[in-house]
């Protein structure tokens, strides 16, 4: 199953933006919908949609959007950002769009209605975030009502979870616009659903949205108050076997990583770079803008599912436009894996055994031989190399992937 993702737009009409001193405001993101023309080497949605038009991007199963279409509630960014990408995605019938709600979504500001932020996200054409308004009329209304709604396809099921559902409201209503929840109410919710919805097809992939990081992304010039509320209660809750393995996608700090969110069990999480915002006003980020490709390995029929696959991950260039063919740093390389749940060093020793009876082998029959290697993820595959070298073999690598493996002094 193929799945494309992407996240933190942030378009925005410059035409609509003023600096106090009345001169144009800093461009909050490379998505203009007030210049004069867009194109693909200079719009990152405009080349977005290039690569499935000519075929450089097959159409994937779903397209997941982790939120912020558009910047600070910019209501004429956010309606063509939907629109655009409601309008690829139904050129492809195979193809689902699923969105959740960003905090720069969110009519906080209150552009539109004095008093209800989330009024014009429910008014959005086609609907917002299950575009198909006749199928997804009950997710919509459980989205908006429940603060979360599953979404059950033919090989996988979505939690898509607003994690934006508070914002502005409680007694500490001014925190709560700047950090993420999703309640004990909500999970205990969600935990019952699960419950028959897993049991009744363990076969398929599960997926889980919300735009608010998992855990915070602090550094010493960073500091990061922002982590959704509740969040290590959602990673013990989806760590439960009973509950099948999951795939747990987010944006919102624009920071990328693909990580375990704890033990053998845990969710597996794609935190996305930004898909098009610069970096004003957020120098410290390292990540370039990034989208991604990402492949689940399916089950059959009456088999279990289990999160393993690879993620591609396509990097903006500037003037040029996307590309995957070269890593850039801070970002996640071109390509990934994840789902290996087994011990790197009992690995190492059984490539060990198989290089050093060959002399080297490459890559294209490393990976038929030992499947496990397209599973690992970043850290993971580092942790190899450094394993394969105190057994005496050394590994040729390029943008992150091992090509070859050889003996020492072989």
């Amino acid at each position: 199953m193929r799945i494309a993702v992407l996240s933190d737009l942030h378009a925005f009409c410059s035409d609509a933006r003023k600096a106090p001193d009345g001169k144009p405001a800093l461009p909050p993101s490379l998505i203009d919908f007030s210049a004069s023309s867009r194109k693909p080497n200079i719009d990152p949605l405009v080349g977005f949609v290039k690569l499935f038009e000519s075929g450089e991007i097959e159409p994937p199963d779903l397209m997941i959007v982790g939120g912020d279409l558009g910047d600070k509630a910019d209501t004429h960014a956010i309606q063509s950002v939907w629109r655009e990408l409601s309008s690829l995605s139904g050129k492809y019938p195979s193809t689902k769009l699923v969105a959740t709600c960003g905090n720069h979504d969110l009519d906080t500001r209150h552009k539109q209605n004095k008093f209800d932020p989330r009024g014009f996200l429910r008014t959005l054409e086609p609907g917002f975030p299950f575009p198909n308004t006749d199928e997804h009329r009950i997710n919509l209304l459980e989205y908006w009502a429940n603060n979360f709604s599953i979404f059950e396809g033919e090989n996988y099921r979505i939690l898509n979870i607003n994690s934006c559902a508070f914002h502005g409201f409680g007694s500490d209503a001014e925190p709560e616009l700047e950090r993420g929840r999703v309640s004990d109410i909500t999970l205990e919710s969600i935990e019952e659903q699960l419950k028959v919805a897993v049991k009744a097809a363990q076969h398929k992939q599960n997926i889980c949205l919300f735009h608010h990081h998992i855990r915070p992304v602090s550094t010493d010039a960073f500091d990061d108050n922002s982590t959704m509320k509740g969040s290590e209660r959602l990673a013990d809750l989806l760590s439960k076997p009973a509950l099948g393995e999951w795939l747990i996608i987010h944006g919102h700090r624009h920071r990328s990583n693909l990580f375990c969110a704890g033990g053998n069990s845990a969710p597996i999480v794609l935190s996305c770079a930004s898909f098009a915002a610069t970096r004003t006003g957020d120098e410290h980020n390292p990540s370039p803008n990034q989208f991604y490709m990402v492949d689940l390995e399916e089950a059959a029929e009456g088999q279990i599912a289990r999160v393993a696959g690879s993620v591609r991950a396509w990097n903006w260039a500037p003037s040029i436009g996307w590309q995957t063919k070269t890593s850039i740093p801070g970002g996640l390389p071109v390509v990934s894996g994840f789902g290996y749940r087994g011990y790197i060093p009992d690995l190492a020793r059984s490539i060990s055994e198989a290089v050093k009876a060959a002399g080297k082998i490459v890559w294209t029959d490393l990976i038929t031989n030992f499947p496990d290697l397209g599973r690992l993820m970043p850290t993971d595959n580092e942790s190899l190399i450094k394993a394969l070298e105190t057994v005496g073999v050394v590994a040729t690598e390029a943008d992150g992937q091992i090509k070859e493996l050889a003996q020492v002094n072989a």
